[in-house]
Parts: structure tokens; C-alpha cells; sequence
């Protein structure tokens, strides 16, 4: 989690604990560059433990909380969004509603929102392993990456320590390398893992956890981002970075903006401040959703997977691709 979404929850009243981290590593091959973060830039925190938080944080506003209950569709009555009916039976109203159902989003594609088809989007899988380096803190960024031939493969891929005992690792490719669907990303995964992994005490065949290799619509792909009684936020507005594919920053802003429209709603009793998120949403997320539709294409192309591995070779490659794709803070002026 970066700086962003840390001072988002901190004006939310949501206070964590997570795992420092002081500096990422870039690595290619046998080539490695170590770059220092500016204090507070990047925390580690499990994803259990940030919901606890959240959630606990609502339960202290008032908000009731429905554990282990699933909205499995729409209420719709003469075209407008009433609520969710769930899985117990239940019917949950509501005068307004923030649709955040992850990136396969029924609700949404129940309301209309899609996804463009001439934007990119990332394929991703990741997985756990137990680590008795999870404590280090430090960020490994494998900029490597190969398919199962040995041929290079634009994307990256990474570890990152919880604290606890176990890190994550994960790999990221982009939708322009022009044959993406039929890559095994579990195999690079482990390829990846089985490379960096001596650095981390890993052993690549024997993970915690696997995931399933998924798309993330990123970079503003899928829209309308709001309806007359509803918002759209997180994954299911495609509000993940188009560079580093991480979503909980996108997340989070797109929470705390989707909750200061409603809140003004509710205020002025009408729907008039919904009509402002797609404007808010764009203000805040809209530089690096540019970004991500100019560098994804660049990345795709044969030549494109050359470039990363610049960020192994040299410090101000590896502080250009922090400040870029990770939107992660540096210090100032940058350490050399």
C-alpha cells in the first residue's frame, strides 16, 4: 500500500500497523539495484487485516455490517437501483448504493457498465510461500520475466514479505503482448520464484497458496461509472493501476469519493452530487490512467520487453520506473 491510500484511511479514521518497507530491489538476470523509499511511502498489510480494520472503523461510525452475507443481485424497480437481494433470502434497500463487487463485476455488467475492448488490461496471477526472510524490508521486483521456452516476456514480477512469516509473489503481464491468452502464467510464476527465490530462503514447489490466473481491467477501462442511484468504485470501475496493476490505492480513493457523493446526496436529498464522481474519479486517478494507455502498447511490442530491465542496470532507470509504474515516493533529493 502506498503513501495515497495510507493518507486516505488515515482521514477515514482507519490507523494500520503493517509491515514497513524501505526500499525495493530491482533485479534482472544476475543484475541488481537497490533503491531507498522516502519514510512512510510503502506499508505491507495483510488483506484480512485490513478488511478487520475497515470494518471495525464502520461498526464505530454506526454502520452495520453484514457478516458472511452475499448480494447476488439487483433490485431494480422502474429502472432505478433499489438495493440487493442476498443469498439468505434477504432484501437489503437502499435510496443510494456503491456497487464494488471485484473485477468481474455482476452487479455492474447487471447495470450497464462494460468494458472497452480497444483499452488494455493486465493478466495476473499470484501466490504464497512460507519465507524466513519475511521480516526483510524491502520489496523485490523481478523485471525477468520468461515464458516456458526461456524467451523473454515483457512484464514483472514480484515478492513481497508480510511480516509474519510467508511473502506473496506474483507476476504481471499486459494484454498487448500479442499472444497473452495463450502463456502459462502459473509456470512463469514459479519460473520467477525459483530464480529470485534464493534471495528469500524460497522453495518454489511447495507454495502456501496458488492463485488462478485472472484479468484486471485497469486504467479507467470499464464504464459508466455511475447510474442516477448508484456509483461504481474498486475493481468493478477498473480502477486498478494500468502500470503496476495494484488496485488497493485506486481502491480505496475511489471508496472515500463514492462516499462523499453519497453523503452529499443524502444531505441535499437528491441525486444531483452523484453526477460529479465521474469528474472526481478522473481528477484523481486520470494522470496515471493516461500514462498506462500510452506505456502498455510500448510494453507489448516485441522490443518493449527490453526496456524494464534497464531499472536492474542503472539507479535513475530504477527511480524513473518507482516514480512511473509504482507511483511510490522517493526521497528527496533522490539518494544516490
Amino acid at each position: 500500500m502506498n503513501h495515497q491510500a495510507n493518507r486516505c484511511l488515515l482521514s477515514a479514521g482507519v490507523v494500520l500497523k503493517g509491515h514497513a518497507v524501505d526500499s525495493i530491489r530491482f533485479t534482472h538476470q544476475t543484475r541488481l539495484t537497490e533503491r531507498p523509499l522516502r519514510s512512510g511511502s510503502a506499508i505491507v498489510i495483510r488483506q484480512d487485516e485490513l478488511f478487520s480494520s475497515l470494518r471495525q472503523r464502520c461498526r464505530e461510525l454506526g454502520v452495520v455490517v453484514h457478516e458472511e452475507t452475499r448480494a447476488t443481485s439487483p433490485i431494480i424497480e422502474r429502472g432505478f437501483l433499489r438495493g440487493a437481494a442476498c443469498d439468505d433470502a434477504r432484501e437489503l434497500l437502499a435510496e443510494y448504493s456503491v456497487i464494488a463487487d471485484g473485477a468481474n463485476s455482476t452487479f455492474g455488467r447487471a447495470l450497464g457498465t462494460y468494458r472497452r475492448r480497444d483499452l488494455p488490461y493486465l493478466v495476473a496471477v499470484n501466490g504464497a510461500w512460507s519465507a524466513p526472510s519475511a521480516h526483510d524490508p524491502n520489496i523485490s521486483v523481478d523485471l525477468g520475466l520468461v515464458r516456458a521456452d526461456g524467451r523473454p516476456l515483457a512484464g514483472y514480477g514480484w515478492v513481497i514479505p508480510d511480516g509474519h512469516g510467508a511473502v506473496t509473489a506474483g507476476v504481471v503481464v499486459p494484454s498487448t503482448v500479442r499472444d497473452v491468452e495463450s502463456i502459462n502464467l502459473q509456470q512463469v510464476l514459479v519460473q520467477m520464484v525459483s530464480s529470485v527465490g534464493h534471495r528469500w530462503g524460497l522453495v518454489a514447489d511447495s507454495p502456501l497458496e496458488l492463485g488462478r490466473e485472472r484479468r484486471l481491467p485497469v486504467g479507467g477501462s470499464v464504464g459508466p461509472v455511475l447510474g442516477p442511484t448508484f456509483v461504481v468504485a474498486g475493481d468493478a470501475a477498473s480502477t486498478a493501476d494500468p502500470l503496476s496493476g495494484i488496485g488497493v490505492t485506486g481502491a480505496i480513493m475511489s471508496g472515500v469519493l463514492a462516499g462523499d457523493v453519497l453523503a452529499n446526496a443524502v444531505d441535499e436529498g437528491a441525486s444531483a452530487p452523484l453526477q460529479r464522481y465521474s469528474a472526481d474519479l478522473k481528477a484523481a486517478l486520470g494522470r496515471r490512467q493516461q500514462l498506462g494507455r500510452f506505456v502498455l502498447p510500448v510494453l507489448g511490442h516485441p522490443a518493449g520487453r527490453y526496456l524494464l530491465p534497464f531499472a536492474a542496470r542503472s539507479r535513475s532507470a530504477a527511480d524513473l520506473l518507482l516514480r512511473s509504474t509504482f507511483d511510490i515516493s522517493l526521497p528527496n533529493p533522490l539518494s544516490q
